[in-house]
């Protein structure tokens, strides 16, 4: 559900190009797919809510830890790639007021209406 608010929101902000659940192969056939990506300013977008972290069916018997654990390795390799320059990570309290969605993204070098 955060996924769509920021996508509504996304369009208001100017963001262009925004490009929904891409998938980003690593050497080593690892598959990463992002929420958005926004390929001329090299900006992965993702929106994890805390029921990630929470949620006994999202954690899939593992521990929330586990789960950050992995999540960090994940960022890691995205951060790694050539193409990526940064990954922005709204939360809820962004969505809920479009001026700190636009603060946010400016603070990561993001032009925006």
């Amino acid at each position: 559900m955060g996924e769509s608010w920021f996508a509504a929101h996304a369009g208001q902000l100017g963001l262009r190009d925004l490009v929904p659940q891409h998938v980003f192969v690593a050497p080593d056939g690892t598959i990463d797919r992002v929420d958005f990506w926004l390929p001329r300013e090299g900006v992965v977008v993702e929106f994890d809510g805390r029921q990630k972290y929470d949620d006994p069916d999202m954690l899939q018997g593992r521990s929330a830890s586990d789960v950050v654990w992995a999540e960090k390795i994940r960022e890691d390799r995205l951060r790694a790639r050539p193409e990526v320059r940064t990954v922005v990570r709204p939360r809820w309290w962004h969505l809920l007021d479009p001026e700190r969605l636009r603060a946010l993204f400016r603070t990561h070098g993001v032009r925006c209406r």
